[in-house]
Parts: structure tokens; sequence; C-alpha cells
């Protein structure tokens, strides 16, 4: 995570010194777009990045956050955290257990980076590529005490995830998304590598609170988009 942190810390310098030397106009899928002046910017991002992901052909929940910064209007990078937010038993493992099934928590972190490839006032759409790495951990229940949970060590892992994405703009500070992706486990062998990597639907949430605060004291911040 540390490592995380310090990589994000550069590249939130490197384009916050990159804006003082940028064009006027970006390029989209449907050809160059002028941006306005307030585009032209950097701006906080951040978004619940609630998702789907398939374990054993059944849908679990993960839920993640993503906090970073937006730049020129297209590019947006950061961080995001994400953690199983239902339980997930599994009865056929790989580990030398006296034990009819397990139970796991899977957590990981990423940088992320989003490229918006078209949008307008209401809508837009783009790509996004995660990379980054957490851990798997593996419960099972105590043979000689069914009252009592043990855990083996943490299964370390790393992950490369991409998904595309469609989003809807319902007011100026708040904006809803759906997306389809997959995601790849790495550094894990058997059957957790196979389960754990899958494909992912998205659904999250754009809360603009940078953006409603300032609409508070400038009208013109509701135009923004």
């Amino acid at each position: 995570m540390r490592v995380l942190f310090f990589i994000a810390f550069w590249l939130f310098a490197f384009f916050a010194e990159a804006q003082f030397e940028q064009s006027d106009s970006v390029m989209l899928v449907n050809g160059p777009r002028k941006l306005e002046p307030y585009q032209n910017q950097l701006k906080p991002d951040f978004s619940v990045d609630a998702r789907r992901t398939l374990f054993q052909k059944e849908w679990v929940a993960v839920m993640g956050l993503k906090a970073g910064v937006e730049y020129r209007r297209i590019h947006r990078m950061g961080i995001g955290v994400y953690f199983l937010n239902t339980r997930v038993f599994d009865r056929n493992f790989d580990f030398d257990l006296t034990t009819d099934k397990v139970e796991y928590e899977f957590r990981y972190s990423t940088l992320y980076y989003e490229r918006a490839l078209f949008f307008n006032r209401k809508w837009e759409t783009g790509a996004t590529l995660h990379l980054g790495g957490g851990n798997i951990r593996v419960f099972y229940q105590n043979p000689e005490n069914s009252n009592e949970r043990l855990v083996l060590q943490p299964v370390e892992f790393s992950t490369i995830e991409l998904s595309t994405y469609g989003e809807y703009h319902i007011l100026y500070w708040l904006g809803i998304g759906a997306g389809i992706g997959y995601r790849q486990i790495l550094g894990v062998k058997g059957g957790l590598r196979k389960e754990f990597s899958s494909p992912i639907f998205v659904v999250n949430v754009q809360l603009k609170f940078a953006k409603l605060a300032r609409s508070f004291y400038d009208e013109n911040v509701k135009n923004e988009y």
C-alpha cells in the first residue's frame, strides 16, 4: 500500500506541473474537443465503486472506494480500495485441512487510470485500468472446537483489471455509472487464481462534494461538466 501511495504522489505532482503546458483541446472518439477553461485543470475525483464479481458461478458483492484527481477532463487517476461485501465459502479447496469448507476474505488496493472517450453535459463513456495487489484470508472451523474459527497465513496476490463504463449525470454534483470488465489475479496458483480471476459488473456513484460546496457561492458551477 505504501508503494501505491508513493507512485500516486509522484504522478499527482507530474500532472500538477504538466497542466501549465497543456493545450486547450483533447481527442475523443468523435474527434477533437475544445475544453472550457474550467475543464482544463486539476480537480478532485471520488466515487463509490460497488461491483459484482463471479465466484464459482455465483455473483458476489465487492465494495470499493476510489479517490484521486481529474486532469484535463478526460484523465482520472488515483487509488482504489476494494473488499468482499458478501460472505464467501468454498468446499472444493486446495488446502490440507480437516474441514469440509473454508471462508474467504478478499481485499486489494490499486492504482487506477481512467480515460474518458466521449462526454457531453449528461453522458460519458470510457475505460478504466487497475493495477495493484492484496491478500486472501482463509478461515476454517477448529475441528476440536466448533465455536472457534482459525485462519491461515494470508495469501498475497497481484491483480490487473480492465473495464469499460458509461455514466449518466443526474445532477451537476451527482452521477451514476455502470460497466463491465475482467479481473486477472496473478501470483497465486490453483483454485484461488481460477476463482478470483473473473468477469466483473461495475456500478458506481459519483459524489462531487467539492463542486456542490462551490455552487453555494458561485452559481456558474452548476453549468460545468
